[in-house]
């Protein structure tokens, strides 16, 4: 089906609609269950979250190479893993379920006597 669309010369707009049209039929399959059993279901802005590096949070262009690297912190990752991290750090955030920094650490750790 999608070789058929890809081939149309009707226009961008109508072989995009085509294209994501058994994206979307999924999407209202996963909707449809996660109503039944009263999980909410959350959508996420995508933009930039395989050019952004999930841990220093530079935004770089990765251009067609499957790996992300990031030039300001060298970190080395997987372009899609990477992408998938970003979108948990997003869901994560709205939800204020905590925040993407490490937690910082205490300077003085006392210990108590017993």
């Amino acid at each position: 089906m999608r070789t058929r669309f890809q081939k149309n010369q009707k226009g961008r707009k109508l072989n995009r609609r085509m294209n994501s049209l058994p994206f979307r039929k999924l999407q209202t399959y996963i909707e449809y269950k996660a109503l039944k059993r009263g999980i909410a279901v959350k959508y996420i802005d995508p933009t930039h979250t395989s050019k952004q590096c999930h841990r220093c949070g530079t935004i770089t262009n990765v251009g067609f190479h499957r790996t992300f690297r990031c030039p300001h912190c060298g970190l080395i990752y997987d372009r899609d893993l990477n992408a998938s991290i970003n979108i948990a750090h997003r869901i994560t955030s709205s939800l204020r379920w905590g925040t993407r920094e490490c937690p910082e650490q205490p300077n003085d750790v006392s210990v108590a006597k017993t």
